[in-house]
């Protein structure tokens, strides 16, 4: 063996500079494919990040058969949503757990009538994480004081022509399957650049739905951001434990076009690298 290593040795360095342009070529391909796995990593955190917090969180809990009686029944109640706020937010890979109403309704204005996914939700509690909190082009997002008072998306201030301060009527179902009508005023407008979420998304405070879709303290939700995409497995093993009785869905259930869209990125990452590998051998 040590007669291969010293013939091996001595053909390195017959020829010094193929030696070298070979071990710098090995370097800057290595680091190339480390900055480019870290570059790609990143983006992934990144984007698909943003599309959980846009559709819900990582994480969602519901009452038992809600996915199966969502279509038919949309204001299924969760039972004990404070106990399961308390059981979420005991795990630490939690960032935040919020309880919501999630119902369809339609939304008019004197230009049209829009079909559109209406949220109550808890806006002390949401404001740090949400999406659309961060990208309020005009107005303001909401406050836990708020009244007839909701946000939308400026796909849909366009379709519906209206802006900040101006009211619009909004049309839900109730939890027994009634149609519910507010007159609300529009107190803030986020800008996504996508217009399909713009144009869908309203939301109101948690207190004001409840009293419009007669839930009476009851809300349909819990939603879950965690510190970082990838860590639904974990966090759901541990919280299908501790609360049995309640359905736990992560967004790779919840929104599998997400999880097919992130599949087919990593696979097409993994023949970049390998592609970049082969360049630098």
């Amino acid at each position: 063996m040590s007669s291969f290593v010293k013939l091996a040795w001595h053909n390195m360095w017959r020829n010094w500079r193929r030696t070298a342009v070979a071990l710098i070529a090995i370097v800057l391909g290595l680091i190339l494919l480390l900055f480019f796995d870290g570059m790609i990593t990143g983006s992934d955190k990144a984007i698909f990040g943003n599309a959980v917090r846009l559709y819900g969180g990582n994480i969602q809990l519901h009452a038992p058969g809600y996915r199966a009686k969502a279509s038919l029944l949309p204001m299924y109640p969760l039972d004990n949503a404070d106990a399961v706020v308390q059981t979420a937010r005991a795990q630490p890979q939690v960032e935040t757990a919020a309880k919501r109403i999630n119902t369809a309704g339609i939304i008019t204005s004197a230009e049209g009538s829009f079909p559109v996914s209406i949220t109550g939700l808890e806006p002390a509690v949401e404001a740090p994480v949400s999406i659309q909190a961060e990208n309020i082009s005009r107005g303001r997002y909401l406050s836990v004081d708020d009244g007839d008072a909701i946000v939308i998306g400026q796909g849909l201030a366009d379709l519906l022509k209206v802006d900040v301060g101006d009211r619009v009527n909004l049309l839900g179902r109730s939890k027994r399957g009634q149609m519910r009508q507010r007159t609300m005023t529009i107190v803030g407008i986020y800008d996504l650049g996508m217009r399909e979420a713009e144009e869908r998304l309203v939301f109101m405070t948690l207190p004001e739905a409840q009293t419009l879709y007669n839930l009476r303290r009851q809300v349909t939700e819990v939603t879950l951001t965690l510190q970082n995409v990838g860590q639904e497995q974990a966090v759901l093993t541990q919280l299908q434990a501790a609360l049995p009785d309640v359905e736990v869905d992560s967004w790779q259930t919840l929104k599998p076009e997400i999880r097919e869209t992130m599949e087919t990125k990593q696979v097409f990452t993994s023949v970049i690298g390998v592609i970049v590998v082969l360049i630098a051998s």
